[in-house]
């Protein structure tokens, strides 16, 4: 007869092979499968270079399509200028403009050198021929092209400007034909060491920043007409400070009518609202180049002719 204490333990150890033999995959059945739980592969360099490729290129390509955009704008604005600026010009107003360029090249030949004559009257063309340009691109017409010798150059319009900012592009193409003529001279000066071109350049300076001034009969008054008297305020600033640093009585000039002409802004825009009617860019679109220019043939002016005073000595 067994004690209790043996009847437990056995009872124990039957409990312990039962689990055993559950546990234990049975003769002849498959085993069933384990799943093991794995962390993902970290992505390999060769996975990635696709994608920062394509996306490369898709950053390329819509910046292309884009830079396309911005080419055809400008080609655009610019095949306007590709215009002859002589359209509809007669027998009449040929021989006005070369007449009148004959007799100024003739009177300033009994002052001055013919070779500084002809470039002088060359940049004075050049100049005319900017403001023709721009005419002919707004669909105007030009009526003569004159020199008036000891005075310059004009052309006259057969119909008026639609408005101030037309007026002020027109009036703002002659001074840049103007200067970038004098800068050709001043290029072959500094190839040729030939102080004749340095004057040539000197005197175109001179004549475009005078006819920046902001009175009627020059550019400078058209193109006062569609900036407005903040705009003067800042830009004055600016023919301020270049002036202290490099004094030029013609900048000094163009600072003492900007005073005027910020009082004339505010009364010519309440006389003609709509000819005056002008948006905030187009204004910022002349006023810039406008007070660029003017410190720019200031600073060229002032260098020319410290040039020439070298050369003297």
């Amino acid at each position: 007869m067994s004690s209790p204490a043996a009847s437990e333990q056995s009872a124990i150890g039957s409990d312990a092979v039962a689990e055993q033999r559950q546990d234990a995959p049975l003769e002849g059945a498959p085993a069933s499968p384990r799943v093991v739980e794995t962390a993902p592969p970290p992505p390999s360099k060769r996975s990635l270079f696709p994608r920062i490729f394509s996306g490369a290129l898709i950053a390329i390509g819509v910046a292309a399509l884009k830079l396309k955009a911005v080419l055809i704008l400008a080609i655009d604005q610019a095949r306007a200028l590709f215009v002859n600026p002589f359209e509809g010009f007669g027998a009449m107003q040929y021989a006005v403009a070369g007449g009148s360029m004959v007799v100024t090249v003739a009177a300033y030949a009994t002052k001055f050198r013919l070779g500084l004559v002809i470039g002088f009257v060359l940049i004075t063309v050049i100049h005319e021929v900017g403001h023709a340009i721009v005419i002919r691109a707004k669909g105007l017409r030009t009526g003569f092209m004159v020199f008036i010798p000891f005075i310059g150059g004009a052309v006259t319009l057969k119909a008026q400007p639609r408005s101030a900012y037309d007026d002020a592009q027109i009036g703002l193409a002659g001074p840049i034909a103007g200067t970038l003529a004098s800068l050709v001279s001043l290029q072959i000066f500094k190839w040729t060491d030939n102080p004749l071109y340095l004057l040539i350049a000197s005197v175109g300076f001179i004549l475009n920043l005078l006819n920046l001034l902001p009175l009627g009969p020059l550019d400078g008054g058209r193109i006062s007409a569609a900036i407005t008297k903040w705009m003067w305020l800042f830009g004055g600033a600016a023919v301020v400070y270049k002036t202290f640093h490099q004094p030029n009585p013609l900048m000094i000039l163009i600072l003492i009518l900007a005073a005027f002409q910020v009082y004339a802004s505010i009364v010519r825009e309440s006389e003609d609202k709509a000819f005056y009617d002008v948006t905030f860019a187009q204004r910022a679109a002349i006023a810039a180049p406008y007070f660029i220019l003017v410190v720019f043939l200031g600073h060229q002016t002032y260098l020319a002719l410290d040039r020439l005073a070298g050369l003297a000595h």
